[in-house]
């Protein structure tokens, strides 16, 4: 199954998903309290039916923010971090990389004046 994050690569589609749900869930509601008027079974207030569809769909909406947006991002968020920490591992082996061939350099620029000291100066002509 396609993970939903890359399905829902553009906010377009994301808005229309979730107006989708929303739609979907308040006429599957308004139908369920239209049923329950026609056969009497619950003897609930227009209040009360107004109360339990907007408690039914925001737990359904909200459920939906979760699945589609947070979670995604949460898991983008924690690759990123992930990588951030790649990045800084690979930054601080590249510095002390670098510090060490600077002291190479400076040990053989030393080592080189001592060689060049030590030989005669018939040698160095």
């Amino acid at each position: 199954m396609k993970e939903p994050s890359k399905f829902l690569n553009t906010p377009l589609k994301l808005v229309t998903l979730l107006s989708l749900t929303v739609m979907v869930s308040e006429i599957f509601m308004m139908l369920l309290i239209e049923s329950q008027h026609d056969h009497h079974t619950f003897d609930f207030s227009g209040f009360a039916w107004m109360l339990i569809d907007s408690v039914v769909l925001a737990a359904i909406v909200s459920t939906a923010l979760y699945v589609l947006i947070f979670q995604p991002m949460h898991n983008q968020q924690a690759e990123l971090e992930r990588q951030l920490d790649e990045l800084r591992r690979f930054q601080k082996l590249t510095v002390v990389r670098e510090l060490r061939m600077k002291e190479l350099v400076e040990e053989n620029t030393v080592l080189r004046n001592q060689i060049a000291a030590a030989q005669p100066d018939e040698m160095k002509s």
